[in-house]
């Protein structure tokens, strides 16, 4: 009958001349062995859509930064003035970055060693002020130069969250800290509480 000269790709017509066509029909799917949650990959050397099982990554990230509550003053730093490096506090680190490491003492992180790759880093940081019209300014540093955007806290937390961002592309281990440039006001080391501990943290993505 002339209805059954009607196809796309296996399917056929009924003898009402009703068609339906599922994706395994046509000539280019191959989906055999398929099951849920699959989906469609084209494979160049069969010329076909086969099915392909999904997979899970787990993000490659450093995070630094839970909001415990911990005295600055008691952190490894070895100052709050230009050129220093800021510490950031953390009792249970995460780091799933294959090949890097991560610097603390006491649960106060002072560097991130990074192997060879691309990375997206971002820091806060909330070391407390003596005045109103102080200011911290800070950028991530690879042990010969700044690098990045510039971040910085003001005297009240809710100035706190302005971040120093850069994406990095070393091409062998770097070890990075975050340093302070600019120093105004800033409470000495020995009268810091836990601001820093509180509201800074660190970021840092494998891109």
């Amino acid at each position: 009958m002339s209805h059954n000269k009607i196809k796309i790709g296996s399917a056929v017509p009924n003898v009402t001349g009703q068609l339906t066509v599922g994706i395994g029909d046509l000539s280019d799917v191959d989906t055999d062995g398929v099951a849920n949650n699959d989906y469609l990959i084209y494979n160049s050397t069969s010329a076909n859509f086969e099915a392909s099982t999904a997979t899970t990554t787990t993000p490659q990230i450093i995070f630094i930064g839970k909001g415990e509550t911990s005295n600055y003053s008691g952190s490894g730093a070895g100052g709050v003035t230009t050129s220093d490096d800021i510490e950031f506090y953390d009792s249970s680190i995460v780091n799933n970055i294959s090949g890097a490491s991560v610097s603390s003492a006491s649960n106060w992180v002072s560097s991130i060693t990074l192997p060879a790759g691309s990375y997206r880093m971002v820091a806060v940081a909330g070391l407390e002020l003596s005045a109103s019209s102080g200011l911290l300014e800070y950028r991530w540093h690879d042990g010969t130069s700044e690098t990045g955007t510039t971040g910085n806290a003001g005297y009240t937390d809710d100035r706190v969250g302005n971040p120093a961002t850069a994406l990095v592309e070393p091409v062998s281990s770097t070890t990075y800290t975050v340093r302070i440039i600019t120093a105004t006001s800033v409470t000495a080391l020995a009268s810091q509480t836990s601001r820093q501990s509180q509201r800074g943290y660190i970021v840092i993505e494998q891109v």
